[in-house]
């Protein structure tokens, strides 16, 4: 509704000023026309007023009976109808009804001529009290209240019980509210205000404080201005005052409620040809779009702004759905902040067919932006798995196929070099020993290659055991000799981890101490040497240390040397090597339920240090928690 024309103009007003002209004039039809008038301001259209005789039939007519009509009732009948703009009426006219049905009744007994002269005032409380309202008037010459009977008799008081000065309906009023209460009155004595109107406590027979609404005026003053005789009206509001605060408290936990929900509360009206606006947004709303709440609730377009307008289309298209068959909206859309940030969001709504041609929506918003993000991530890491496996069976399916033929030709060459029938010259023998080497080289790489597919597949099956460390590396050094001699590179085992045991798998050991031998030869210098060395760690794990004082890796190129055909500084160089077998080598002793640590430094060397679980020693101590 419209709200009234004059900040002041209230219902409360409408009712006080047309009982104090009829108090004044004695004229119920005027003080009726009054009310009226002032009403068809408050709401902003033309109403009008019927009094109904005592068969029903409508006597008296004030303004257009046109409408819709709401009864005016009072002394147990209805007294006739108010009629109110064709627009929707207001929520409550509870505070002027009772007025128009005491006025109407003092009209309706004044066309009858049945009232005495002396009777209207009676007539008029008698009306009032079915409201639990009672008039009052104050002659302050000798401080006398009269017509405060009916208000004694409201807190359960007899007449005899309380005088009838100022001072004596003071001693009812609660001692906190008397100085604010005298201030209203000397406020409105002084001018500042139109009216003297004040709501305080006022103690009942029983010991309980009853709410009291005391409005009245000066109606006569003595020649020197001071006031001289008041009158005026008093409504028991404690149960109006009971459910205002139970309203009050129950807005206060909504609003507490929405501050603790992570999204934004709203609700949202459509009125059939004149649009929509969003009634009720909770204080999340800046949050959910990144705008001011005043642009959130008064100001669509400023949300509309950040949305996209694709994203616009799509919630638009659901909306219509929802507002023409009354399902949920439901509807997921992008935001773009004032800071250019992207967010997603999520709606839903529920609707309500409030009136013809109004509906209202009752919904949620949430940012979600976390859960597409993780949708994606979770679609884009299923993609990369998919795509791992695909890699990961080909690579299997190529090394199964190209050892096969390699395995043929490995054997036919070494038959050439043997064969005693007809055996190659020297220069034959030569490019057989070539052919030979490369092969077996390839085949190596084949199988490193085939290796990293199983354990990354998960089909790496390994078989722990009980494992002599220092023994095994003896071994594999014997392995070792050969290509360290072609090489130039002393090989030795330092004394010392005679009898450590690692639980390992002892094939897979082999195989790991194989990778770092054959790398600390192939990337060592003539002269050179490689060291090996089995202790125990600080920890009480067991750690096979490889170092060598070869070229040595830049510190930038150490965080990619165990990432699969990651060969650094080395991928152009005439070594041999397609990056695989330090990649093994970790995904090996990970298996074994170690790790791998690398120290070097260009134009020194490397130091590679294997530590892996010792058989006897004591378990790990538990982190507190």
């Amino acid at each position: 509704m419209n709200p009234p024309v004059r900040p002041t103009l209230t219902l409360e007003a409408i009712a006080r000023d047309a009982l104090l002209h009829h108090l004044d004039r004695g004229d119920a039809r005027q003080a009726l026309s009054l009310a009226l008038s002032a009403l068809a301001a408050w709401l902003g259209g033309p109403c009008g007023l019927t009094s109904l005789g005592a068969s029903g039939e409508v006597r008296w007519t004030e303004g257009p009976s046109q409408g819709h009509p709401m009864p005016v009732a009072g002394l147990g009948r209805q007294l006739g109808h108010l009629w109110l703009p064709a627009a929707q009426p207001p929520a409550s006219l509870a505070p002027l009804l009772p007025t128009l049905a005491a006025l109407l009744q003092r009209e309706a007994a004044d066309a009858a001529q049945v009232a005495q002269p002396d009777g209207h005032a009676a007539l008029l409380r008698a009306a009032l009290a079915g409201s639990d309202t009672f008039t009052w008037e104050w002659n302050l010459d000798n401080d006398w209240l009269g017509d405060i009977d009916d208000g004694l008799r409201l807190l359960g008081y007899a007449i005899d019980e309380v005088g009838h000065t100022q001072d004596d309906w003071d001693r009812l009023i609660h001692p906190d509210d008397l100085a604010a209460n005298d201030l209203a009155f000397q406020r409105h004595a002084a001018g500042e205000t139109e009216i003297y109107e004040h709501t305080y406590r006022a103690r009942h027979r029983n010991g309980e404080w009853r709410w009291m609404l005391e409005r009245g005026r000066i109606v006569e003053r003595h020649p020197d201005g001071r006031p001289r005789r008041v009158v005026g009206t008093q409504v028991d509001v404690t149960e109006r005052r009971a459910t205002e605060r139970a309203a009050t408290e129950a807005v206060q936990r909504l609003e507490q409620i929405a501050r603790q929900v992570p999204g934004m509360l709203y609700m949202y009206e459509l009125r059939r040809g004149a649009g929509g606006s969003l009634r009720y947004s909770s204080e999340r709303g800046p949050a959910v779009f990144g705008l001011p709440q005043t642009d959130v609730q008064s100001d669509l377009s400023a949300v509309w702004t950040v949305i996209p307008e694709e994203d616009r289309q799509q919630m638009y298209r659901a909306f219509l759905l929802s507002a023409r068959t009354l399902c949920d909206w439901t509807c997921e859309f992008r935001v773009r902040r004032p800071d250019g940030e992207w967010r997603h969001l999520s709606a839903r709504a529920t609707p309500e067919r409030v009136a013809d041609g109004l509906t209202r929506w009752y919904g949620y918003i949430e940012d979600v932006t976390e859960r597409v993000q993780l949708e994606e991530a979770r679609r884009d890491a299923a993609l990369a798995s998919a795509a791992n496996r695909a890699k990961t069976e080909f690579l299997s399916r190529m090394s199964h196929e190209l050892r096969t033929p390699l395995n043929a030709v490995l054997g036919f060459t070494q038959l050439m070099e043997i064969d005693h029938a007809d055996p190659p010259s020297a220069g034959q023998q030569r490019r057989l020993r070539l052919v030979r080497e490369a092969g077996e080289h390839l085949l190596t790489m084949i199988g490193d290659l085939l290796d990293l597919t199983r354990i990354e597949s998960g089909g790496m099956a390994l078989s722990f055991e009980p494992v002599a460390v220092h023994e095994l590396a003896a071994q594999t050094l014997e392995m070792m000799r050969s290509a360290a001699l072609v090489a130039q590179v002393q090989m030795r085992l330092l004394e010392g981890g005679e009898t450590l045991l690692a639980h390992a798998d002892r094939t897979r050991m082999r195989q790991v101490l194989l990778n770092l031998l054959s790398n600390a030869v192939k990337y060592n210098r003539p002269g050179g040497s490689v060291t090996v060395q089995v202790f125990v760690a600080a920890g009480g794990g067991m750690v096979l240390e490889v170092a060598d004082t070869g070229l040595g890796i830049a510190a930038p190129d150490l965080p990619l040397i165990f990432e699969p055909f990651q060969r650094g500084p080395h991928a152009g160089s005439s070594i041999e090597g397609a990056g695989i077998g330090l990649s093994v080598t970790r995904a090996l002793v990970s298996l074994m339920q170690g790790h791998v640590q690398v120290h070097s430094q260009p134009g020194v060397g490397s130091r590679f240090a294997v530590s892996l679980p010792r058989v006897g020693a004591p378990p790990p101590p538990q982190s507190a928690t």
